[in-house]
C-alpha cells in the first residue's frame, strides 16, 4: 500500500512532479489555522486578505453619497461578533432614527435586532410609525425578540389596521405574545376568523402562548376563557 510522504510524486499521465509538503506554506498555512482555530479564523483572512476589512465597512457605512454602501457596511459589522457591540450599536441607532434612505434605516433596525440590543427598544417602537413599510416591518420584528412594554399600544394599532400591509400586522401580532393584557387578547381574537387566513393563524398562536390554551377559531370560546375566572390575561 502507499504511503504520503515528503517528495512523494503525484502521478500525470506520462510524467511525474514531486510535491514537497515541507516547501508549501501557502498551502499549510491556513489548513494548520483552520485546525486549530475553525473555520470563522479562515473566514478573517479570508476578508483580510481581499481587503474587505472592519475599517473598510466602518467607513462604508458613514458613506453620505450611497444608500448602498451605508447598507452594506451595516450587514458587514452586524455579521461579526465586535459589530454587535457598541460604539456600532449606538451609531446603527443614530442611523435608524435619521437616515433618509428608507432602507438604510430598516438595516439598521435589523442590524440593533441581531445584535439583541436591549437599548434599542425606543428605536423599534418608534420604527413602527415609520413612514416605510420596511421600517416598520423590521421594527415590530425586533419587538418579538426584545420586548418592551411601551410598544403594545402601536403593536395593537397596527394589528387591527386593515389598511396596513399584511406582513406587519402579521409580525406586529406574534410581537403581542409578550403581553398578557385583555386588550391584546380581545383584539387576537377579532382576527380569528378574518378573510386572510395567515394573519387568523398567527393570531391563534399569540393566543396559544398567552394562555397555554387553544380553543382552535371559536370566538365565542376564547372570549369565555379571558374573561372567565382563570383570567389567564389578568
Amino acid at each position: 500500500m502507499n504511503e504520503f510522504r515528503e517528495g512523494a510524486s503525484i502521478q500525470g499521465q506520462g510524467a511525474s512532479k514531486p510535491l514537497q509538503l515541507a516547501t508549501c506554506p501557502l498551502i499549510l498555512a491556513p489548513l494548520l489555522l483552520f485546525i486549530l482555530t475553525g473555520c470563522g479564523a479562515m473566514r478573517n483572512v479570508g476578508e483580510i486578505m481581499t481587503g474587505n476589512t472592519p475599517e473598510k465597512n466602518a467607513k462604508m457605512m458613514e458613506d453620505p453619497s450611497s444608500a448602498d454602501q451605508r447598507r452594506e457596511g451595516m450587514v458587514y459589522l452586524a455579521d461579526h461578533e465586535f459589530g454587535r457591540n457598541p460604539p456600532y450599536t449606538t451609531r446603527h441607532q443614530q442611523i435608524a432614527a435619521k437616515d433618509p434612505d428608507p432602507l438604510v434605516r430598516a438595516t439598521a433596525v435589523r442590524s440593533l435586532n441581531i445584535s439583541r440590543d436591549k437599548t434599542a427598544t425606543k428605536v423599534f417602537i418608534k420604527a413602527l410609525s415609520d413612514p416605510s413599510p420596511l421600517v416598520r416591518l423590521e421594527g415590530a420584528k425586533a419587538l418579538y425578540r426584545l420586548p418592551d412594554p411601551e410598544a403594545v399600544d402601536k403593536l395593537l394599532a397596527l394589528t387591527k389596521s386593515a389598511d396596513e400591509n399584511k406582513d406587519i400586522r402579521i409580525a406586529a401580532a406574534e410581537a403581542l405574545q409578550h403581553y398578557k393584557r385583555l386588550d391584546v387578547g380581545r383584539t387576537l381574537i377579532g382576527l380569528l376568523n378574518t378573510k386572510d387566513f395567515a394573519l387568523a393563524w398567527q393570531a391563534r398562536r399569540t393566543l396559544k402562548r398567552l394562555t397555554g390554551k387553544d380553543l382552535n377559531y371559536n370566538e365565542s370560546a376564547w372570549l369565555d376563557l379571558i374573561t372567565g375566572p382563570s383570567k389567564p390575561l389578568g
